[in-house]
């Protein structure tokens, strides 16, 4: 029963009328003018769209007005990763590019175009857009070589019209990061946890440091003054956790990170583990606040935010071990499974919902199942998951594009279009 079912009721009488705006605001506090009237996103429907430029996963994404703006990762301009070689450990690619080539979609027309290349290539950047501005930060600078980085604190501005668009180096992060989360506040960005080597030689691969809850901001209005520290992220240290802002409001959701302390001879397979909390973080009061628990635990779920009121999260892969305090512990499956799940979190009520429609899942490769069971224990029964795939929302409408979907290249040219319902 809503508030104005409760206040109308004809125990009340007419009288009810005269007051019903301020026993709204007095029953409702931080509903906000209005919001009650903010129309509930009871499904969202999904269908395949327009295929990017070239298979990709884990690029710097941007929605700047009805365009979507990407750059970084793997891939360029006329790559197919049909060159493969067998290592006898599984598929590797012989040649990704540099990095540095990114794309835009116009998506009235659902027409490419491509973007300058960035100055450096980048490994799983992070993105974001203020006004007409796109800015790329953080990830693994692997080109040129005498510039690499694992875990870098550079960031770079795209900005100009048309043909004039060209990128620019902005002040650095005060620590360099791989895979954190990021959101903007009006002007605001702010960079939250991911990894850190702190000068030190990396571990391996994707695990190239220490794990951090340290948060920083960078104001685009006034860039000349850097970066600044936040208060850090309570809980555990954490990577790609789902990330989003709601006016002064920055939202964290799950993540991962690995339990090195459990790990020998520098093998991290097994100790994987899943953060299944939530959090806010007011920029005002600069107060952080815990939310609800996520129903599943999960790392590599993007969020959109919706109507200033609604959190949309989408993919990534679910149901790793929690070591943290955690509601749902005891309905943790022992087997892991893709997230094929799509949860709106309601941040007037504090609820979470999972709609009805699922994500397409990415087809299972038949010469990689039996590989990536044994050595993940993930269930493919049902598809594979779309992990780093980035998502944008333009109108009503979200595109949730590339990602690592375990076919013997890790990459996928796909972008899956969902339609709200509300």
């Amino acid at each position: 029963m809503t508030h104005r079912e409760r206040l109308t009721g004809a125990d009340l009488g007419h009288r009810t009328v005269l007051i019903l705006p301020l026993l709204l605001l007095t029953l409702c506090p931080g509903c906000g003018q209005g919001a009650e009237e903010v129309p509930e996103i009871l499904d969202i429907t999904w269908e395949m769209g327009p295929p990017m430029p070239w298979p990709t996963k884990g690029q710097a994404q941007v929605t700047i007005g009805e365009q979507i703006l990407a750059a970084g990762a793997p891939g360029f301009p006329g790559w197919e990763p049909s060159s493969q070689r067998s290592t006898g450990k599984g598929w590797q690619i012989r040649d990704r590019g540099r990095h540095v080539s990114g794309w835009i979609l116009d998506t009235r027309t659902r027409k490419y175009g491509l973007l300058p290349e960035l100055p450096v290539g980048i490994k799983w950047p992070q993105g974001a857009a203020v006004g007409d501005d796109f800015y790329v930060f953080t990830g693994w600078v692997i080109w040129p070589e005498e510039q690499n980085d694992n875990t870098s604190n550079r960031m770079f501005r795209l900005s100009g019209a048309g043909d004039r668009k060209q990128w620019e180096e902005l002040p650095s992060l005060r620590v360099g990061r791989f895979l954190p989360g990021a959101a903007v506040s009006g002007t605001t960005i702010v960079v939250i946890g991911g990894q850190a080597t702190f000068g030190a030689r990396p571990f391996m691969g994707d695990h190239p440091g220490a794990y951090v809850n340290s948060v920083e901001a960078f104001d685009t209005a006034d860039p000349e003054a850097g970066w600044r520290d936040l208060p850090p992220l309570p809980g555990m240290a954490r990577e790609s956790p789902a990330t989003t802002a709601i006016g002064d409001d920055i939202y964290v959701f799950g993540g991962d990170y690995v339990n090195y302390a459990e790990s020998r001879n520098g093998r991290f397979e097994g100790h994987l583990r899943h953060c299944g909390d939530g959090y806010v973080l007011n920029l005002k009061t600069l107060r952080w606040r815990r939310l609800p628990d996520l129903p599943f635990p999960v790392h590599g779920m993007e969020a959109v935010a919706y109507r200033d009121r609604f959190i949309i999260m989408a993919g990534g892969i679910k149901d790793y071990p929690v070591d943290h305090p955690y509601r749902y512990k005891d309905r943790i499956p022992e087997v892991r499974s893709p997230n094929f799940d799509v949860l709106v979190f309601d941040t007037v009520e504090k609820t979470y919902r999972t709609l009805p429609s699922k994500i397409i899942p990415f087809p299972v490769h038949p010469e990689r199942e039996q590989q990536i069971r044994e050595a993940t224990g993930i269930d493919l029964s049902k598809g594979v998951y779309r992990l780093a795939a980035e998502l944008s929302l333009v109108g009503k409408m979200l595109y949730l594009c590339g990602g690592e979907v375990i076919s013997p290249h890790n990459v996928t040219e796909e972008v899956v279009i969902g339609t709200i319902v509300e």
